[in-house]
């Protein structure tokens, strides 16, 4: 008997070249935190995400709180982050801490920005048990061990030391100070404040923040929801609650506009240009998004770019960038390092594009690449479950309304080349711009050989005034005598 077999071919066209391919279009929903979301019996939130993937746990315990509580004694809040993964528990030494957590092949990290703090654990599944107990007692019993106090303070005055290394570190530093003054965005720790930190100041900063009050948990991995709910309430639970910490303040806006320069002996300028912007519920960030993007956010794409790296070949790395603060006013920047004697030059480049982008209508091709892009690298920021509970927490932290992530592909689409030009002309205005230059001065201010701009270019377009800032010592920041030997 013969088995006879009818083969059907299904015949699929093949395009002629891959620019024929068609795909069919990717529809991406961003999650929805509540979804995620679960309380302890003490009311802390908790946002959870299984995934069995890998045989592995990342629990992440962050705190409202910062450098901005700071009053006396500046750094206490980056030493206490320090310690309380270095410096071992009122039951466990800091060695013996160290020893259990490379025998479980946990890690365990703590960290800030200067509003949060932040403790992560890295776990195999299997011990998370362990590793979790011992996480719990480091946030809730820090012991601040003396010696590796001392060993703390040494390495942070010996950072201190290397803060005038380089000019970069020197530009930052002044930039920060003229745009937000004495503020917690603008002051730097000096090597007293570093000195006056003792177990004392940080059981008080660690009471002050490290509470559940201030607390909000993420975890994602290997485990089932329900059990995880348990030990989470087991560990945190009974956590007295405390009190709560003020939002972080808001920062004024009083800089005084200008040039400001630091006269150093180097191949290089480095420069920044920047204003304060507005804060992120302004119904005009995602225009100014788009705008960003085209003048200096887009990379090689980006008109700033293209004409003061492609064009000129003035710098090798050159852009702006965008931020809307989330607790107050947010920034405008653009940044460069190029020879001494073309800094103008390509400070008048930017000058120029920021001039161009105010005044004419940008064209519907470069509009819709900038907002396709922005739409198009939205999905990313969800890229990963860790990501995805990152923005949960910020969200539920900071207060941002639960519709802004469903609505802002919608918003940026929305914007028009009106819009980036309205919001270009009432964000960018150079007379109330910073320009913050460290290099050397004789070769900046004289400008390019061509003669093509000079330093008193640049100001007649900022205005203000030319100020010299003088180098100050890393250790005190008090001016150094250029007279002294």
């Amino acid at each position: 008997m013969l088995l006879q077999t009818t083969i059907v071919l299904l015949c699929v066209s093949t395009p002629n070249h891959p620019k024929d391919i068609v795909f069919p279009d990717y529809v991406f929903t961003p999650p929805v935190a509540a979804m995620f979301e679960e309380t302890l019996d003490n009311g802390v939130p908790v946002f959870m995400m299984e995934n069995k993937e890998l045989p592995l746990i990342q629990l992440v315990a962050t705190f409202k709180g910062g450098s901005y509580l700071e009053t006396d004694i500046l750094g206490a809040t980056s030493v206490m982050e320090s310690m309380m993964r270095n410096g071992g528990t009122t039951s466990v030494s800091a060695e013996d801490v160290d020893e259990q957590l490379a025998f479980l092949a946990a890690n365990v990290g703590v960290g800030g920005d200067g509003t949060t703090i932040t403790a992560t654990l890295n776990s195999l599944s299997a011990n998370f048990d362990e590793s979790f107990g011992l996480f719990v007692d480091m946030l809730q019993n820090p012991g601040f061990q003396d010696s590796r106090l001392n060993l703390e303070k040494e390495n942070s005055i010996e950072g201190l030391k290397q803060r005038n290394d380089h000019p970069n570190s020197i530009l930052g530093r002044e930039y920060a100070s003229l745009l937000f003054g004495e503020s917690y965005l603008g002051r730097s720790v000096v090597e007293q404040n570093v000195l006056d930190i003792d177990k004392g100041v940080l059981v008080d900063q660690h009471r002050l923040i490290v509470n559940p009050s201030n607390l909000v948990l993420s975890v994602s991995g290997d485990f089932d929801s329900t059990e995880m709910l348990n030990r989470l309430n087991a560990g945190f639970g009974a956590w007295d609650v405390g009190e709560g910490v003020s939002s972080p303040p808001s920062v004024q806006s009083d800089y005084l506009p200008g040039i400001y320069y630091v006269d150093q002996d180097v191949p290089q300028g480095g420069v920044r240009i920047g204003v304060r912007t507005v804060g992120r519920d302004h119904p005009d960030v995602e225009a100014m998004e788009v705008m960003n993007y085209i003048l200096g956010g887009g990379g090689f794409s980006s008109r700033i770019t293209q004409k003061v790296r492609s064009d000129e070949g003035l710098a090798y790395s050159v852009g702006s960038r965008f931020s809307a603060g989330t607790w107050g006013d947010g920034m405008w920047g653009a940044g460069y390092e190029s020879k001494n004697s073309t800094v103008a030059l390509a400070a008048i480049l930017i000058f120029d594009e920021i001039e161009r982008i105010k005044t004419e209508l940008v064209g519907e091709e470069e509009l819709a690449l900038a907002k396709s892009a922005l739409v198009e690298q939205f999905p990313s920021v969800f890229q990963s479950k860790n990501d995805t509970l990152a923005i949960f927490v910020d969200d539920k932290i900071t207060g941002r309304s639960p519709e802004y992530w469903g609505e802002y592909r919608d918003n940026v689409n929305r914007v028009t080349a009106e819009d980036v030009r309205r919001v270009a002309n009432g964000l960018l205005q150079p007379a109330e711009m910073v320009v913050v230059i460290v290099g050397d001065w004789e070769e900046i201010a004289a400008g390019d050989i061509g003669g093509r701009a000079t330093i008193n270019d640049v100001q007649d377009i900022v205005g203000g005034r030319i100020v010299e800032l003088p180098l100050r010592d890393p250790l005190s920041l008090e001016v150094i005598d250029k007279g002294a030997n």
